[in-house]
């Protein structure tokens, strides 16, 4: 549909979606709206904490970072919480789950310190740390990774787990900061679908 003042209603839309506004109603950004009207009446997720990440991140997906940048509005949200200044642009594959994580812990009592680093494979320090309370970390298995799981790649990179793993070694993932092809500095949050072999650990938040 084509109208005049398009351009502008468009950038609108995408600035309160959180996603780069370029004012062009592509792929991205009509997947952002999808996903947020798909969950528009989950504002707090039911469930235990796996579901509510797993609820909370396909709420994200289409969301992306202004021109480059590693900032934008939503991924500045992210962003904080982490130790890390939000305005700053780093990469911010961890910073998302670090977010999905405190979301979905809110107004849950739990033992552990949720995760506020912004280093991947340093989310495999942050579960040794918290063992015994509630966070399980073990190498992966074809049997071993479900819905829920944060899921530690081999190439510095991490993401949630949104299915279990299939019979043939895949895993569904929703990342931070990545694209089309799959990069660790892809700048958007999207669905991908990994092999286990690119998997180097998986955490798993247990109650």
């Amino acid at each position: 549909m084509n109208f005049k003042g398009k351009k502008e209603v468009v950038k609108a839309v995408q600035k309160l979606l959180g996603i780069s506004a370029d004012g062009v109603d592509g792929p991205v950004t009509w997947n952002a709206i999808l996903a947020r009207i798909s969950t528009k009446n989950e504002t707090t997720p039911k469930g235990d904490i796996a579901e509510k990440m797993v609820s909370l991140a396909r709420g994200e997906i289409g969301v992306s970072e202004v021109d480059g940048s590693n900032c934008g509005p939503r991924v500045d949200q992210y962003k904080a919480a982490t130790w890390l200044d939000a305005d700053k642009g780093w990469p911010w594959c961890a910073a998302f789950i670090c977010w999905l994580v405190r979301e979905a812990i809110e107004g849950e009592d739990v033992s552990f310190k949720r995760p506020r680093t912004a280093g991947a494979w340093d989310f495999e320090n942050w579960a040794k740390q918290q063992d015994g309370k509630g966070v399980d970390l073990r190498k992966p298995s074809n049997e071993d990774i479900k819905a829920g799981d944060i899921v530690v790649f081999s190439f510095s990179h991490i993401g949630l787990a949104v299915k279990d793993i299939d019979s043939s070694g895949y895993v569904v993932t929703i990342e931070g900061n990545t694209n089309g092809a799959g990069s660790r500095e892809g700048g958007s949050v999207l669905e991908k679908k990994r092999h286990v072999s690119k998997i180097r650990s998986r955490i798993r938040i247990v109650q």
